[in-house]
């Protein structure tokens, strides 16, 4: 396969059970970059072993990091497409992206599908397919900003949308690498909540907008938990996904129900860090 004129940036981090699978992933193009935020598992040697350039930035968010790699790494091209390691190019996603650069569009970039797996299954209920991330876009044309636990695009120039899905193997680490990432990001999303975040358009065309909104209008409601798993198995079916549906569903209002209990504590003043010893008076 030719090679699309894109330059491709994985962003990594302790990723030596993911990097070389994404590597070969984006094998057909001619300018790849890994930027690391300090592993210590060998990730650079598996990217070195590739002959790819490694580049090194502490990790801030998600925004912080993509807008350095903007600012930072000498790509060859004009067009950017941006992997974490333990997300997949795919042969079809490859050819869109040719087809997209090759017509010259004026957008800023591209919303990008993603396939969600776990155990081996695709959650195409349960993960929200498509769960649309701005991930392809023009350097010139588009910037990014941290917020919550991902990123929000910033661009003056329309975006497009991809129909080819990244394929996200967002569990290759294990269970208790899923819930130590996402405790702390339901502290981030609850002191978020407190400051009075603001976010998304509930009327938006862009129906990742919308869900931005409806997330924030709903972050102080009570019983999150169980208004999630309700949502999850119920309006989005998936218990139709099997039982591994039903147990990401379970995972994801677990996830909100942190964010409730950080809230809580939050709102009444109180450090989540430091909820008492064995000194304190009864």
């Amino acid at each position: 396969m030719t090679s699309p004129p894109v330059s491709i940036v994985i962003l990594t981090h302790n990723e030596v059970g993911n990097l070389h699978a994404c590597l070969d992933s984006v094998s057909s193009f001619d300018d790849v970059h890994v930027l690391d935020s300090g592993s210590t598992d060998g990730t650079e040697e598996i990217a070195k072993a590739h002959r790819i350039d490694v580049s090194y930035n502490p990790f801030v968010g998600f925004g912080t990091q993509r807008n350095w790699a903007l600012d930072h790494i000498p790509t060859r091209y004009d067009w950017q497409f941006h992997l974490d390691a333990d997300e997949r190019m795919t042969p079809a996603l490859t050819a869109e992206l040719a087809q997209v650069v090759a017509a010259s569009p004026p957008c800023g970039g591209y919303r990008v599908p993603s396939k969600l797996m776990f155990a081996g299954r695709w959650l195409k209920r349960a993960g929200q397919y498509p769960g649309y991330q701005v991930r392809f876009f023009h350097k010139s044309r588009l910037r990014f900003m941290d917020y919550g636990h991902g990123q929000r695009e910033v661009t003056e120039f329309p975006l497009g949308t991809l129909k080819e899905p990244l394929i996200h193997f967002g569990f290759s680490k294990g269970l208790d690498d899923w819930f130590t990432k996402h405790i702390r990001y339901a502290r981030r999303e609850a002191e978020m909540a407190i400051a009075g975040a603001t976010g998304g358009r509930l009327f938006s065309h862009d129906g990742t907008e919308r869900r931005r909104a409806i997330k924030r209008m709903t972050m102080r409601l009570p019983g999150r938990y169980f208004l999630r798993l309700g949502h999850m198995l119920l309006w989005r079916r998936a218990i139709l996904d099997g039982w591994a549906g039903v147990s990401y569903a379970h995972m994801v209002a677990t996830y909100e129900g942190m964010i409730d209990v950080y809230l809580r504590l939050l709102k009444r003043g109180l450090d989540p860090d430091k909820l008492g010893t064995g000194s304190d008076p009864l």
